[in-house]
């Protein structure tokens, strides 16, 4: 009986190991899909201001180098950090849990 039980608690032991990863693994899928999306938001947020700018620097104004100006710049760097961070954040999202799926079982 002694036997018995010491497997079972083994095992409820491995399980509760088990779901907590998972549970962790969740929670920082859940925060980084998170930080996607407002990544996603803030880099629409910098085109469509891209784009006022052209159209005013370039239509309205008539100025001929606009996507060289400061006002313009600053937004083109902008986008170019929100696509860096994005990139970092996806390609973490997709490592979250695979260094347990790969291991193998006893």
């Amino acid at each position: 009986m002694g036997n018995i039980w010491h497997d079972f608690t083994k095992w409820l032991e491995d399980a509760s190991n088990v779901v907590g990863k998972e549970a962790g693994d969740l929670t920082l899928k859940g925060r980084l899909k998170l930080e996607i999306f407002e990544l996603n938001r803030k880099l629409r947020e910098h085109y469509a201001t891209l784009g006022m700018i052209a159209y005013d620097e370039f239509f309205v104004k008539k100025t001929e180098n606009w996507h060289k100006r400061k006002k313009s710049m600053a937004v083109i760097r902008q986008i170019r950090a929100k696509i860096r961070a994005l990139e970092k954040k996806e390609k973490a999202y997709k490592k979250v849990g695979k260094k347990s799926k790969t291991k193998k079982k006893r």
